[in-house]
């Protein structure tokens, strides 16, 4: 206990000396469900800042959207909608990573990393997730000279070039189908006996003659000497074999960012996705969490909007109840 007061005390003084704006509302990130909990905050009449340094998250690498409800586009042109709107509604925006973040006797103490400390009643988490790496021996040495996790920011690099993607779902379906406009030959190396991603994308890989499909096959080595040079598998039933290539694409998944919020005790499954119930509810009052970030089967724009609206109307009930 007498860490604990102590620890009360220091915040105090420290909000004091540095004049901090108070919210009602503070959401972290800046995706689908960041944006569209901080419009509904904002539209609920809360003091409401969203805080981040990638507008769009990672939604913007979607390279083309179809299954948003009224809207065909690009994934940054729909984030940007969605900026707009929450920027309209009155929602402030701040732009820096969070560095610490601690629970005093009135809500939340965040300590931004551009310096800045703000204090607010409730927080909702929508961090998303960061691409999962393969953890192979070239793939950070060869990184930005061959090796991308961005088929959208760097498939132009490989026009008429031979590549390889790693994954068997949606998002290494949709790279391996986007770089097939461009590249001259993919290789799509998947682990398991068949693909995992939309019948559709599926079909449309089969009838690609550019795409090479390259099934129950592990990456052992990405190869190379100031660049890619090719990829050292594991194919079930055939060894170890070598593919000459130019650039590996890593599509394996994501994983949530969830670090920041392990000090204050909120639950995770074993993933680290953080639990929540219908309402968006996390373990610790005050605290709500939408989006990619939280345990849901179902990873979509349209899914993290909603829960995103969800949240903010479980805070403003919250800041209403105080």
């Amino acid at each position: 206990m007498k860490q604990e007061k102590e620890h009360f005390h220091v915040f105090e003084k420290k909000i004091e000396d540095e004049k901090v704006i108070h919210y009602d509302v503070c959401v972290l990130g800046g995706g689908p469900a960041g944006l569209t909990s901080a419009l509904y905050s904002a539209r609920y009449g809360l003091h409401t800042a969203l805080i981040t340094k990638n507008i769009g998250g990672m939604a913007n690498l979607a390279e083309k959207i179809e299954n948003y409800p009224g809207f065909e586009g690009t994934g940054y042109e729909l984030m940007q909608k969605f900026f707009k709107q929450a920027k309209n509604s009155g929602t402030e925006f701040l732009s820096s990573e969070v560095g610490n973040l601690y629970r005093d006797k009135t809500g939340f103490v965040i300590e931004l990393k551009n310096g800045k400390v703000v204090h607010s009643k409730t927080i909702i988490i929508a961090l998303g997730t960061e691409k999962r790496k393969l953890n192979i021996k070239g793939e950070d040495k060869f990184l930005g000279k061959g090796v991308s996790y961005c088929a959208t920011c760097d498939a132009p690099l490989f026009k008429n070039k031979i590549v390889a993607v790693i994954g068997g779902r949606n998002s290494a379906a949709k790279a391996t189908l986007l770089l097939s406009r461009i590249a001259k030959k993919i290789y799509l190396i998947y682990r398991r006996e068949s693909l995992r991603c939309d019948k559709i994308e599926e079909l449309k890989i089969r009838d690609n003659k550019k795409i090479a499909l390259v099934l129950n096959a592990i990456p052992l080595v990405i190869k190379g000497k100031e660049n890619v040079t090719g990829i050292e598998i594991m194919k079930e039933g055939e060894g170890k074999k070598q593919i000459k290539l130019d650039g590996v694409f890593v599509e394996i998944g994501s994983i949530p960012v969830s670090g920041i919020t392990k000090k204050l005790g909120i639950r995770t499954d074993k993933k680290d996705y953080i639990i929540v119930d219908n309402e968006m509810k996390t373990n610790v009052k005050g605290i709500f969490a939408a989006g990619d970030i939280v345990k849901s089967k179902l990873k979509q724009v349209v899914v993290s909007a909603a829960q995103g609206a969800i949240a903010a109307r479980s805070a403003y009930e919250f800041v209403d109840r105080k």
